[in-house]
C-alpha cells in the first residue's frame, strides 16, 4: 500500500521537470474552499491512473517521453495543477512506472532519468522505437537504454525496436547474472540495413536465452528473429502469451500449441499449409487447447486443413485476416465444424474478419453460422452489399434477428460500401432500440466512406437517441 503520510511533512524538495533544478514546496493540509483538495489522496491517485489509460490518438511524432504511444496524457501535467496534486503525484509510483520512448532525443533522455527515479522500486513497463527510417540522436538512446538497463531488476513489460548497432547495451543481460526478478513480457525488434546482423545473432540468441531463463516469463515475441529455428531454451510450457511473427505452416502453429498448454492468446502475422521457416513437423492428429482464450492469424491460404485439425474449447476472440489474392470459395464447412468442436457458441464473443475478396455468398454463410448466437462483437473488413444488409436485417416470426441475434457492437472496418442509402440505416434501426438493455445493437461503427444522406441523416439521429458511434468514422 502506497503510504501517504508526506501530506503532513511541512515541505518537500523536487526536481523541475523543465530547469533540472531543485524546488521547494511547502505541503499544507487541502484547501477546504476546493471541493477538488478534499478528495482523499489515494482516490485522486486513482484518478490520475485512469487519465494515464490509453486512448484512440496515436501520438507517433512525439518528442517527449509518453506513458505509451496510444496515451496522450502526461503525469507532468498532474504538478501544474497545485501543491497537493503535485504532491500526491510525487509519490504515487505507478504513474511514473510507464514509460515510452519515440525517436529518441537528448531532450528526453533528464527526463526518462526523472520518471525513472520517481517510479522507484515499482515494476516497469519500458517501450523505445529508435531505427533509422524515422530520425532519431542515437546517443540519445543509448543513454535511455542504459539507463533501462540500470533498472532491470525492476522490468515487468519491455518492449525495444532499436538498429542493430544499439543492441550491445542489451548485452549485459545474462545468465550468468540474473536480474531479471519480476520480468513477465518481452519484444525485442532489431533493425538492420548493412548486413550486420549476422554478426549479432550470437548476442541476440545470448540476450533471449537470459530473458527466457526468467521464471515469471509469460509473454515473448522474437520479431523474425528466431525465423528458421525454435529456440531450445525457450519456457514453452509456462507461456500465456506468445507472437510468432515469420511464416509459419499449419502443422507448425498446431505444435507449437501442443507445447503451451497454458497459452491464452496467439498472433501468428503469416500462417500457411507450408512453410519453411521452422525445422519440418510431423502431422499431428487432433490438438485439443484447453486453455487459448484469444487467437490472431493472418492466413495466406485457406484454412480449412487448420481448422479440421484444431479445438479450441475455451476461445472467446477469434481474428482472421485472409492475405491470399483470390477471390475462390472459402472452406466455411471446416471452419464451422471447427467452431462446433470447439462449443464455441458457450464461450466465443468477439469475431474479426477481414478478407476483402471472399465471395458475397461465403460471407453469408458465416453470417449465419448457428455458433455465431451468442457472439455480441463482430468486425468486417469485406465488401457490404445489400444482400449482407438485409440479411443482417432479417427476423423472424417471432421478431428475433435470424443471423447474430446477441450482436451489440457492429463495425465495418473498411469503406468498400457497394450499398443503395438507406439500406445501412435501415438495418441498423432494426436492431437498436434505446429503450431495450438487452439483445440489441449499442455501438455502430463505419469507416468513412460513400454514405449517402438518407444514411447519413438517419443514423445521426439515433446517435442522438443513444446508438454510439466513433470519431474518425462516418456515420
Amino acid at each position: 500500500m502506497i503510504n501517504y503520510s508526506y501530506l503532513k511533512l511541512p515541505e518537500i524538495v523536487t526536481i523541475d521537470p523543465y530547469t533540472q533544478r531543485p524546488r521547494f514546496i511547502r505541503c499544507s493540509a487541502p484547501s477546504q474552499r476546493n471541493v477538488i483538495n478534499m478528495i482523499p489522496p489515494e482516490i485522486l491517485a486513482e484518478i490520475f491512473l485512469k487519465l494515464l489509460e490509453d486512448d484512440d490518438m496515436d501520438q507517433h511524432h512525439s518528442t517527449r517521453p509518453l506513458v505509451s504511444r496510444f496515451c496522450c496524457s502526461d503525469p507532468l501535467l498532474f504538478g501544474r495543477i497545485c501543491s497537493y496534486w503535485r504532491n500526491v503525484a510525487l509519490h504515487t509510483p505507478k504513474l511514473w512506472s510507464r514509460i515510452y520512448v519515440l525517436k529518441p532525443q537528448r531532450s528526453q533522455v533528464k527526463l526518462t532519468r526523472l520518471w525513472l527515479e520517481r517510479a522507484g522500486t515499482h515494476p516497469l513497463d519500458l517501450s523505445i522505437w529508435a531505427i533509422a527510417v524515422d530520425k532519431y540522436d542515437q546517443s540519445a538512446a543509448i543513454d535511455i537504454l542504459s539507463l533501462f538497463m540500470e533498472r532491470r531488476q525492476y522490468w515487468m513489460n519491455i518492449s525495444f525496436t532499436i538498429d542493430i548497432q544499439n543492441l550491445p547495451i542489451l548485452s549485459q543481460i545474462t545468465t550468468s547474472e540474473p536480474s531479471l526478478n519480476l520480468l513477465e513480457s518481452a519484444t525485442l525488434w532489431t533493425f538492420e540495413s548493412s548486413g550486420k546482423l549476422a554478426e549479432q545473432e550470437s548476442t541476440l540468441d545470448d540476450i533471449w536465452r537470459a530473458i527466457h531463463a526468467c521464471k515469471t516469463l509469460r509473454y515473448v515475441d522474437w520479431r523474425a528473429f528466431y525465423s528458421h529455428i525454435r529456440p531450445d531454451h525457450c519456457p514453452w510450457a509456462q507461456l500465456t502469451g506468445l507472437t510468432l511473427s515469420p511464416a509459419v505452416s499449419f502443422n507448425q502453429l498446431l505444435d507449437v500449441l501442443s507445447k503451451t498448454p497454458q497459452l491464452e492468446f496467439l498472433r501468428v502475422h503469416s500462417l500457411s499449409s507450408t512453410s519453411d521457416s521452422f525445422e519440418n513437423s510431423c502431422t499431428p492428429s487432433l490438438v485439443t487447447h484447453a486453455r487459448l482464450k484469444k487467437l490472431n492469424i493472418a492466413l495466406t491460404e485457406e484454412a480449412g486443413p487448420l481448422f479440421r485439425l484444431l479445438s479450441l474449447p475455451a476461445l472467446q476472440v477469434l481474428r482472421i485476416w485472409n492475405r491470399f489474392l483470390k477471390d475462390t470459395p472459402r472452406d466455411v464447412i471446416s471452419f464451422q465444424r471447427f467452431l462446433e468442436r470447439s462449443q464455441s457458441a458457450q464461450h466465443l464473443t468477439i469475431f474479426q474478419l477481414d478478407d476483402l475478396l471472399i465471395p458475397e455468398d461465403d460471407l453469408r454463410k458465416y453470417l449465419q453460422i448457428p455458433e455465431f448466437r451468442n457472439l455480441n462483437h463482430i468486425e468486417l473488413s469485406v465488401k457490404i452489399t445489400d444482400r449482407i444488409l438485409h440479411q443482417l436485417a432479417n427476423v423472424n416470426h417471432q421478431g428475433r434477428h435470424e443471423v447474430l441475434p446477441s450482436l451489440e457492437i457492429l463495425t465495418f472496418s473498411t469503406g468498400l460500401l457497394q450499398i443503395t442509402d438507406g439500406t445501412l440505416s435501415d438495418m441498423v434501426a432494426s436492431r437498436f432500440s434505446p429503450h431495450e438493455r438487452r439483445g440489441s445493437l449499442k455501438k455502430i461503427y463505419v469507416a468513412a466512406g460513400n454514405l449517402g444522406p438518407i444514411d447519413q441523416s438517419a443514423l445521426s439521429e439515433m446517435l442522438q437517441q443513444g446508438l454510439e458511434g466513433e470519431s474518425g468514422y462516418c456515420i
